[in-house]
């Protein structure tokens, strides 16, 4: 199947107001406003975790708690959005600081950039599946 590059104004405005309010839900902390837009029978795929995928609000919301704890979220910068049918992928470059314990790295408040690449996958105006990757390497290379 061939991916849309534009599925339609209405649709790309609507996936753009989608992502953009996760953005701002996590670097505001706000676990609800994240979980908000996500179905009750939410995937969500940290690609590395070792506790891939978990499903389910509770199991999001646990997982979004924990990272939310281990970072201060600064800034995005959008690098590109590919729009299909039924989905958007977002890359954007995270900027903050590693306050505790995350990728298996203690920061000790250092801060981190690295690039995140943002799979949604959106029924209904739902997010149904999130899989997330997130370049390890760099963030290894800055932290240890």
């Amino acid at each position: 199947m061939q991916p849309e590059q534009d599925p339609g104004g209405d649709r790309q405005a609507d996936f753009d107001r989608l992502v953009d309010g996760q953005l701002r839900a996590e670097h505001d902390g706000d676990v609800e406003a994240i979980l908000a837009s996500m179905t009750a029978a939410i995937v969500h795929d940290v690609v590395g975790s070792a506790d891939n995928p978990v499903h389910g609000l509770e199991a999001v919301r646990r997982r979004y708690q924990d990272q939310l704890a281990a970072t201060v979220h600064e800034r995005d910068v959008p690098l590109r959005r590919l729009y299909g049918q039924d989905y958007v992928l977002d890359e954007h470059v995270w900027n903050g600081r590693l306050t505790g314990r995350a990728f298996e790295i203690d920061g000790h408040g250092r801060w981190l950039s690295h690039r995140v690449l943002w799979l949604l996958e959106v029924r209904d105006g739902r997010i149904v599946r999130q899989t997330v990757w997130n370049d390890l390497a760099a963030i290894r290379r800055q932290l240890l």
